[in-house]
């Protein structure tokens, strides 16, 4: 029962990607061509309009950027707002890609602890005063690879101590609408209208892994920093992918069909607990509370089963951690 997979996503749209495909290769559009870095203005308005409907919020479609995915969008603002020597808080375990990319720009990286219910609030403000970080890296919904969502609460708290020392925050969301609670999880961009958060938004673990494209929301003079940056990472990001994910927002209910997945994610989560506990048995001390996204984790009572699991020691700054294994949903058959 390996799992060991970094990302299969078994429940997917495909007669709606592939009508989006066939849509724009029948339009007549021109999508052999470049675009402007910034993104398709389009698909800027479109994506505005999806996350005016889901927050309740008014998003400016001219503050945002788009990108190849959100680990470009990771290198591009770890690329303009960092130089080698600066400090990043960031909540552990955490995702390693975001890890991995700090780490080869040559920054600083102090962990701050995370429980079940959100970052360690005391732990943080400490961090803060002792080492003046440039900025501080969260995922605050669904957490890769806990599954963990912050309370309300604690964003509220977070975002107090965080504006009182004037950190900038970059807010990775992946998995939100993968929510398995009856619970709300608002962002921080929009709890905090915008000021001093970055967000990063992506399509791929919605629409297709595929069709590689992510956004970035930020200040109006950070997204003009990015974009001069997001010139020399590749000019643009596929245009014909961007014109997919325009068809595809402005013929679907992307929300409706991300909740018909969740009824199936559920399952899955059971399922696969079910097989973990069955072949292990007692080497199981306990499951993350998964409240949504993709992945959780398993603590075992002693090492990790290499031959079924990867550990998560890459999801830390540094150690060994291989009494616990990330837990991908998705590779149940």
């Amino acid at each position: 029962m390996a799992n060991k997979s970094s990302g299969i996503y078994n429940v997917i749209d495909t007669d709606g990607i592939n009508r989006s495909i066939l849509n724009v290769m029948q339009s007549g559009e021109d999508f052999n061509t470049f675009t402007t870095p910034k993104g398709l203005r389009e698909l800027r308005q479109e994506i505005a309009k999806f996350l005016d409907a889901l927050w309740h919020y008014e998003v400016d479609y001219q503050r945002m950027l788009i990108t190849t995915g959100s680990q470009q969008s990771l290198n591009l603002l770890t690329y303009s707002l960092l130089k080698e020597g600066d400090t990043v808080l960031i909540e552990e375990p955490t995702y390693y890609g975001a890890i991995d990319c700090f780490k080869k720009k040559g920054v600083k990286l102090v962990g701050v602890r995370l429980f079940e219910e959100g970052i360690d609030l005391e732990d943080l403000e400490s961090k803060i005063v002792e080492y003046k970080p440039k900025c501080i890296y969260v995922s605050p919904t669904f957490n890769n690879p806990t599954g963990y969502a912050w309370s309300g609460d604690c964003r509220v708290r977070f975002l107090e101590i965080i504006n009182k020392y004037n950190v900038l925050v970059i807010e990775d969301d992946p998995y939100s609408l993968m929510n398995y609670t009856e619970n709300e999880y608002k962002s921080l961009y929009q709890l905090n209208d915008g000021k001093g958060v970055v967000y990063l938004g992506t399509f791929s673990k919605y629409i297709s892994p595929s069709i590689n494209v992510g956004y970035i929301l930020a200040s109006a003079d950070m997204i003009d920093t990015l974009y001069s940056f997001k010139e020399s990472f590749d000019l643009c990001t596929s245009l014909f992918s961007q014109m997919v994910v325009l068809d595809y927002l402005k013929n679907n209910d992307l929300q409706k069909i991300i909740q018909s997945k969740v009824v199936i994610y559920k399952m899955l989560v059971k399922q696969i607990m079910d097989e973990i506990i069955e072949k292990y048995g007692d080497k199981i001390e306990s499951f993350s509370d998964i409240k949504g996204g993709l992945f959780l984790t398993a603590k075992f009572k002693g090492e990790v089963p290499k031959e079924d699991f990867s550990d998560l020691s890459r999801f830390y700054i540094s150690g060994t951690h291989e009494s616990e294994a990330r837990i991908n949903i998705c590779s149940v058959d």
